[in-house]
């Protein structure tokens, strides 16, 4: 049993030992097969190759030796660029560099530091695959910082520009503020010279306009008359100077007001004026003859304004930028003055218009209201009727007249109102109206003597003129003060004689005047004032030309907080004050002034004080300490009728 068992061992042993070799056999004739295979492909593509170079011509032999060489470069190109360090996109060579490197594309192995990191085991390969990954690394963190920077940059950017849209639109809105206040200040100032008689040509034309600008159904009607511009102007303006003066002052008023505002109306007048100072330099100008002038004015009579306009382009084309021809340059500019005073003649009549359509829609109301009372209906009929009749422009000038003429005397006496409210009521009253109601309340009064006509007056009594008795004091005043009939002529209207010292007073005022100055006209409201002469003269209030100086207080603060292109806010330096007394009867006493605290310890009251005919006149000025040295600006004298108060407040200079 264990024989057979040992023979089976064997002849299984036998068995594996065989099939192994047959399986070798196989192998080692499989390999022979492919090298046979090989080699006999080999020899066929060695065969073709043989006999394409054999058959091609020169031009395939060099185009194929060309693509040949074309692969190995490429080969080259990929193997340099898999060796480098550096990667494609930064074009860096070993020759061209800005480190100038000529080994910059090898890899730099590190002994100690690798040995350090415990890496001395590490591969060429894997040292340069190691660089090259820090390398993108590095490159990759770089790019996204350059973006993070950009986009701070971009945003800052932005913000900047935000802060500089905000900060001009708030520049937008102070200089719109500023306008604002500047022609508030301009119409007080307006008001305040037309009530004291004193008004200039500025005064009455921006008034005038003023008017012209409003609605017929929403205004009321003015309590003023309307004048022409022009004789506005021929009424306050009797000098070179004066007509210079309002060229100024229309410049400065559109400058506020907007260049654009009503610009046909003050491009007109100013026309006008300019040819007004054009008549008095140089009555004789050009070399126009009186005839010829005479017959290029009558070809402008009977056109329009269209047509006026049309003749004065067709001749500036002919013109075309010549000069030397002063004929036609005479004509263009009587042309202009002649369009100015016709457009200036239209508007008027416009205004005119509006303010008859204002009377008229005042009219109705009253017509409503008296028919709901039904106190008056014949009245009323008649007004209808005459309202009816809308193209008759007497009853037009009838109406009118009949609604301004209409006053409640009892409301101009009303002892619930105040003395303002009083004199403002009694100011809004016309001429007709004004003398309609005097003569009511002399009549009322049972006055002695009674008021009667020219008829009634006795034999032997000489009415004067009132004209003839203002010249005749105007006389004797410039005999007893020393001026010659000669000069004193110029000054025969009240207007003018006023005129004169007034313009050597304000000439007075103005001397040592700076361009940092405003105009400073608010004055402080002061308690009802009694007189013991208020009986015999009439009290008034002088008239004034005040100044307040502002500027930049550069301390230290405004130097580290502000620079000359964002300036602090300007601050009160000063006061300049000029106030004139030219009629005050006792000339010896000099006017003086009292400083008082206000409720706000930041303000005070400055309280001007003369003689008769005059009243106090108060102003509120910035409560500081005054410098009181002449060196310092400091002024304080009464001299030819003006008094003036010239200071400077002290400056605060910080100390350690």
């Amino acid at each position: 049993m264990g024989k057979d068992k040992s023979k089976h061992k064997k002849d299984r042993k036998r068995t594996r030992s065989s099939s192994s070799d047959s399986e070798d056999d196989r192998e080692i004739q499989l390999q022979r097969r492919l090298l046979d295979e090989r080699k006999r492909r080999k020899e066929e593509k060695e065969r073709a190759k043989k006999e394409m170079k054999d058959n091609e011509t020169l031009e395939e032999k060099k185009q194929r030796r060309m693509e040949k060489k074309r692969r190995k470069d490429e080969k080259r190109k990929r193997e340099e660029q898999e060796d480098s360090l550096i990667p494609s996109e930064l074009n860096y060579t070993n020759l061209n560099n800005p480190f100038n490197d000529t080994k910059l594309t090898q890899t730099f192995v590190w002994g100690k530091k690798l040995e350090k990191e415990g890496k001395s085991g590490l591969t060429q390969d894997e040292i340069t695959r190691e660089t090259s990954q820090r390398i993108r690394k590095n490159l990759t963190e770089a790019a996204e910082f350059k973006r993070i920077r950009d986009t701070r940059a971009a945003v800052k950017e932005d913000m900047e520009m935000m802060k500089r849209d905000a900060d001009l639109r708030a520049g937008q809105m102070t200089d719109s503020k500023e306008r604002e206040f500047q022609m508030d200040q301009i119409k007080e100032r307006t008001r305040i010279r037309i009530d004291q008689g004193r008004a200039k040509a500025i005064d009455l034309l921006s008034r005038y306009i003023r008017f012209a600008e409003q609605n017929p159904f929403t205004s009321s009607v003015p309590d003023f008359e309307l004048v022409n511009p022009v004789e506005c102007m021929k009424s306050t303006c009797s000098s070179v100077e004066d007509y210079e003066d309002l060229i100024e002052d229309i410049k400065t008023y559109r400058e506020l007001d907007g260049w654009s505002k009503n610009e046909t109306f003050w491009l007109d007048i100013t026309r006008i004026a300019e040819d007004e100072i054009q008549k008095r330099v140089a009555p004789r100008r050009g070399n126009v003859h009186s005839v010829v002038e005479t017959d290029v004015l009558n070809t402008f009579k009977d056109k329009t304004i269209n047509e006026l306009l049309k003749m004065e382009g067709d001749l500036e084309r002919k013109m075309n930028g010549k000069t030397g021809n002063e004929f036609y340059e005479n004509v263009i500019n009587k042309l202009r003055i002649f369009i100015a005073r016709k457009r200036n003649n239209q508007h008027h009549q416009k205004v005119q218009r509006l303010q008859l359509a204002i009377i008229r829609e005042e009219q109705k109301k009253e017509i409503q209201a008296e028919c709901e009372n039904e106190k008056v209906a014949d009245t009323v009929k008649v007004v209808k009727s005459e309202e009816e009749d809308d193209d008759d422009d007497e009853d037009d000038e009838k109406l009118s007249k009949k609604v301004r003429r209409k006053v409640d005397i009892q409301t101009l006496d009303d002892p619930e109102l105040d003395e303002q409210e009083k004199e403002r009521k009694w100011r809004a009253l016309s001429d007709d109206q004004l003398e309609n109601v005097t003569l009511e309340l002399y009549r009322n009064g049972n006055y002695s003597p009674p008021y009667n006509g020219f008829d009634d007056t006795m034999p032997g009594i000489e009415i004067i003129d009132a004209q003839a008795d203002f010249e005749s004091l105007m006389e004797k005043r410039n005999k007893n003060r020393g001026i010659s009939p000669s000069s004193s002529a110029s000054s025969s209207t009240p207007g003018a004689a006023a005129a004169a010292p007034n313009s050597r007073m304000i000439a007075i005022a103005r001397q040592g005047m700076e361009g940092d100055e405003s105009m400073f006209s608010v004055e402080e409201q002061l308690e009802t004032q009694k007189h013991l002469w208020s009986d015999k003269y009439r009290p008034r209030k002088p008239t004034y030309l005040n100044r307040v100086q502002t500027g930049f207080d550069w301390n230290k603060y405004n130097q580290t907080h502000y620079d000359q292109d964002n300036p602090p806010p300007k601050i009160v330096q000063g006061y300049k004050f000029n106030i004139f007394y030219p009629d005050l009867l006792d000339v010896t006493s000099t006017p003086t002034f009292v400083v008082t605290p206000c409720d706000d310890r930041d303000f005070a009251v400055i309280r001007f004080k003369s003689g008769p005919p005059y009243e106090d006149i108060a102003f509120k000025v910035v409560n500081r300490e005054w410098e009181t040295l002449h060196k310092n600006g400091y002024k304080c004298q009464f001299q030819n009728g003006v008094f003036q108060l010239w200071f400077m407040f002290k400056k605060y200079r910080y100390r350690r």
